[in-house]
């Protein structure tokens, strides 16, 4: 199936289509963990094909709807209406919330995971920015982490002279990628922000999910260790 990836023990990523923020082209992918009860957890979710949809409840029941990060809580509106009786979770809206929204939540997303799947994910805000405050999450069986929008690589596309230019001026061109400068002047303070990567890199993760970018199955940490060396230094 295209844009389907099984990346380990309970574990799925989905491509979605790319979309366009500040004028910019944004490839879109959610992740999804079947829980220990069975369960899905679905983190950012994405536009799917009934072909898709199909595979993934007969997998087991979507029950939490989740947005790890403030430029995608937008995305719960549309699964809200495939699947009314799923759990809706996000961060806290912040100024750069794409589409507030007015869906009932089940919780805010802090730094200990909901009982509901403590047992197979782990979770941690990046905290130190009034603008984004990520949570990054670790699916322990596959030994996967999970990102949203601190990490990005994107790809240079030829004919796009200026947009390539402005991937490249803000820090997230392919190949090594990075975090935007705009993301990086965000965080005024880096005594809160630097516990949050530590506490990151304390998991044992052997590949990474980018919401925008590839997924990372060689050399992960170093990747990781090389996006947050701003935030370390």
């Amino acid at each position: 199936m295209s844009g389907w990836s099984e990346l380990g023990d309970g574990l799925v990523v989905v491509d979605g289509p790319v979309v366009r923020d500040t004028g910019m082209p944004f490839t879109t992918r959610m992740t999804v963990v079947t829980l220990s009860d069975g369960s899905l957890w679905v983190e950012s979710p994405v536009p799917a094909s009934y072909e898709t949809l199909t595979r993934l409840t007969g997998i087991g029941p979507v029950r939490h709807l989740v947005s790890n990060t403030p430029r995608h809580v937008w995305r719960l509106d549309a699964w809200h209406e495939l699947f009314p009786d799923a759990e809706l979770w996000s961060v806290r809206h912040t100024p750069v919330t794409l589409r507030r929204t007015t869906l009932p939540l089940s919780g805010v997303l802090g730094a200990d995971p909901p009982a509901a799947w403590a047992a197979d994910l782990d979770q941690a805000p990046l905290l130190g920015s009034r603008l984004l405050e990520e949570v990054c999450f670790f699916h322990r069986r596959s030994r996967t982490l999970v990102l949203g929008d601190v990490v990005q690589v994107h790809q240079q596309l030829p004919g796009r002279a200026f947009s390539n230019a402005v991937k490249r001026w803000g820090g997230v061109a392919a190949p090594d990628g990075g975090t935007s400068v705009d993301i990086r002047l965000s965080f005024r303070d880096r005594g809160a922000l630097r516990a949050s990567v530590r506490r990151v890199l304390d998991w044992d993760f052997s590949q990474v999910v980018l919401a925008h970018g590839p997924v990372v199955t060689h050399d992960a940490r170093a990747f990781v260790e090389r996006a947050f060396a701003w935030a370390l230094d």
